[in-house]
């Protein structure tokens, strides 16, 4: 019976959720904000159910006894442990004191009752932390609620207890935009300013900064007031003369630590520091933000120097700790402490070191740090390929050799099967700092190529890379995977999943991933991308599809093809390039071993196990390797038919499938890929040849190998990358518009026919 009757309590439950927030922590802020949100919520909808937890039991009690006493028939009920929470509401709040209970109440309670949850309802909950806490454990809690289908978002808060009580409080927020606009409504009942920071983490991010500045910023005050008494002023005179000068700030007009500093206003000095911001709370919200400056490499001496202030102080005088922090005045410390002035400059922009790719999209890259118009986003850049560019060996495009003038771009051309020759490109120029970023596009495209070039050219450079990389402990190091991968062609798939690499190509560029996910204290970041297209990106089979279109509008017939709606899954080169940067900049301050706690992903064995034994730095079949993997395709969903559609519609012609005595004879036929691209070929020569004027070298061809004639199944889900790194894409639609942008730039170069209409 007691067995059924709890079942008989969840399923009630479980019906309520749509209807229920649960707000979990009810401390001196989270209580205000509780009250301020279900009053709220009660007054718009009275039917609204409100759910509590405490790890005070009195705490939940108490606030539930005066809620119900101001409003009457609300109903309220208390659980006792945030599973009962996370059962009872789609709606979850907290408001706790720290990481440590962020990750007993989320990743103890929380997420495994979201995991056992049915999908759709647990799409449906949303979580919202207030907490305070270690930017990393917050984005990795938010990646877990993520995984289970939810949504969350981080939103500290800035107001303190009096803005929590008058509803007045800032919320800075971290998360996704469909998430935030999904919480605004709920933030917007407990506070005034409602703020959209960035990604996971972010709202964290400026709430440690904002932090930062009050409690330093709390203790040169205090400082100031005790000057100016010992100079004879009056501190009602000094906070006034200061209140309207340039040194006005919130610790002078608000806060003021001294009494009767502010006689027309009562800040806790005014009742011996009680209420307000408890002094442990701020030092440990400083020691948030030197944790986080020391795992970013920013050198924050104030801050450093307040953080040991406010833990002196409450090691020496107790009961400072659970006053508000403007008690720090009380401390003997203050105005005795040595202030280090060797602020070192700002952090001057990253050095990036770019490998390969030249013949494929690291030019975008490139473009991207570098751009012609616009402060460059790194202070060197160092290119490295095996290519020629004064005369360019392969094509280049008309922007990149204008980009080679400039000062902060480097190119150099080099073997890079050789060990050494790797090395010396890892020395900076003379004057320039350590390379802080690697990019590596290095790996052997050519998809009919043998497995031994695949494993000299893909697998060992891109390993000999990795290898000096770690060695010189670059801070981001980013693998560029080529989509040589065959999925289902049912529904996107996301990291975690097993697929399948396609063929020799696919299996070494495959196997290229996990040696590399075998070096230690390699930074690595793994970005598998879909079928690049874009500006001066002639390489691929989004490039051949628009080439071969325009030859089919030229000839006026439709473009025909072997039938399948399979998923193609496209990416704009400005977009790997975006993505690229993203990732290096996500890496840098985390470290390998953090990052494969929030990203990393197994990279599963698909190769023949003997070669284990014959190929240098081949990890063992068995071997489990993690790394920070990421896929990255735009939002077109593409696929072979919507390809089709698009290119061909652009140039007025018509996409269609053969039908099945066609598509018969053509398998049959052992020339068939020669006799398709004759009429390819010969359109195209006829186009270039009448053109106006006509063009005698292009790097354009309509010519298709058997690889890009193949059909090709790739469907990966980008959610996890835009979620984790926050970035948002430049060009998420393969459609008329970005095919205009490609041929527009190859017309502007020459490249492309200009033909009578």
């Amino acid at each position: 019976m007691k067995a059924s009757l709890r079942c008989l309590q969840s399923v009630q439950r479980l019906a309520m959720r749509p209807n229920s927030t649960s707000f979990i922590g009810l401390g001196r802020m989270g209580s205000e904000m509780a009250y301020n949100l279900f009053s709220k919520q009660f007054a718009q909808k009275p039917e609204a159910r409100f759910v509590v937890c405490d790890a005070v039991p009195e705490s939940a009690l108490s606030f539930c006894r005066n809620f119900s006493a101001a409003f009457p028939g609300a109903n309220i009920e208390i659980v006792a442990t945030p599973e009962e929470a996370a059962l009872a509401s789609e709606t979850i709040v907290s408001m706790l004191p720290s990481s440590a209970q962020v990750q007993t109440v989320y990743g103890g309670g929380i997420i495994p009752t979201l995991r056992g949850l049915p999908p759709g309802l647990a799409k449906q909950t949303v979580c919202i932390d207030s907490t305070t806490l270690d930017v990393t454990v917050s984005r990795q809690v938010a990646l877990e609620v993520i995984e289970t289908g939810a949504s969350m978002v981080d939103a500290p808060v800035s107001g303190g207890v009096t803005g929590a009580k008058a509803g007045t409080l800032s919320f800075l927020v971290g998360g996704t935009e469909t998430s935030f606009q999904a919480v605004h409504p709920i933030l917007s009942m407990m506070g005034q300013r409602i703020v959209h920071c960035g990604p996971a983490g972010s709202g964290l991010g400026a709430k440690i900064c904002n932090n930062l500045i009050l409690g330093v910023q709390q203790i040169v005050v205090a400082e100031a007031m005790i000057l100016g008494q010992k100079l004879g002023l009056d501190p009602a005179v000094l906070s006034s003369v200061i209140g309207s000068s340039t040194g006005n700030c919130w610790s002078v007009s608000v806060n003021n630590p001294v009494p009767s500093a502010l006689p027309d206003k009562s800040p806790p000095c005014e009742r011996d520091y009680e209420g307000g911001f408890a002094s442990v709370l701020m030092e440990k919200d400083m020691g948030l933000a030197t944790d986080i400056a020391r795992q970013t490499g920013t050198e924050i001496p104030l801050g450093d120097a307040a953080r040991r202030l406010y833990a002196t102080m409450i090691a020496e005088q107790p009961d400072l700790g659970r006053k508000d922090f403007s008690s720090v005045y009380r401390t003997p410390a203050v105005g005795l402490l040595a202030w280090s002035s060797g602020l070192s400059n700002p952090m001057s922009p990253p050095n990036v070191l770019v490998f390969g790719g030249l013949n494929t999209c690291s030019r975008a890259l490139v473009g991207l740090l570098v751009p012609l118009d616009g402060e460059p986003l790194v202070s060197h850049v160092r290119v490295v390929d095996k290519f020629s560019v004064e005369p360019p060996t392969t094509y280049i495009g008309a922007e990149f050799p204008k980009l080679l003038k400039k000062p902060e771009l480097e190119y150099r051309q080099a073997n890079l099967t050789v060990a050494a020759t790797i090395a010396s490109m890892f020395d900076p120029p003379e004057g320039q700092s350590p390379y802080d970023y690697v990019f590596d596009f290095t790996g052997e495209v050519q998809f009919e190529r043998t497995e031994m070039i695949q494993i000299d050219r893909t697998c060992q450079v891109a390993r000999m890379i990795g290898l000096e990389a770690a060695k010189r402990k670059v801070k981001s190091y980013v693998r560029v995977q080529q989509p040589f991968y065959e999925t289902s062609t049912k529904g996107s798939h996301d990291e975690k999943e097993d697929i399948k690499p396609n063929g020799v190509a696919g299996t070494w560029w495959h196997e290229t991933l996990r040696m590399l996910a075998a070096i230690e204290d390699l930074n690595l970041v793994i970005l598998r991308i879909g079928f690049v297209y874009g500006p001066y990106i002639n390489w691929g089979y989004i490039a051949s599809a628009i080439t071969v279109a325009s030859v089919y509008g030229h000839m006026k017939k439709p473009m025909k093809w072997s039938p399948g709606k399979n998923p193609t899954h496209t990416i704009h080169a400005a977009d790997i390039a975006g993505g690229l940067w993203a990732c290096a900049q996500w890496m840098a301050p985390l470290g390998r071993k953090e990052a494969d706690t929030l990203a990393g992903e197994q990279i599963i064995f698909h190769n023949d196990k003997s070669k284990a034994s014959e190929v240098e730095g081949m990890p063992a079949p068995d071997k489990k390797l993690i790394a920070p993997l990421f896929n990255l395709v735009d939002d077109s969903n593409s696929t072979l038919l919507s390809v089709g559609q698009t290119v061909t519609s652009f140039f007025g012609t018509s996409f269609e499938f053969f039908n099945l005595i066609e598509n018969t004879v053509l398998k049959l036929k052992s020339d068939a890929v020669e006799e398709i691209n004759e009429h390819h070929v010969g359109g195209w020569i006829e186009m270039i040849t009448t053109s106006s004027p006509p063009i005698p070298n292009t790097p354009l061809s309509a010519y298709m190998d058997t690889y890009a004639l193949e059909k090709h199944v790739l469907a990966f889900s980008n959610q996890k990358f835009l979620e984790v790194t926050g970035y948002k894409l430049k060009k998420p639609q393969l459609n008329h518009e970005t095919v205009k942008e490609v041929i527009d730039k190859w017309k502007e170069e020459g490249s492309w026919p200009m033909l009578d209409a």
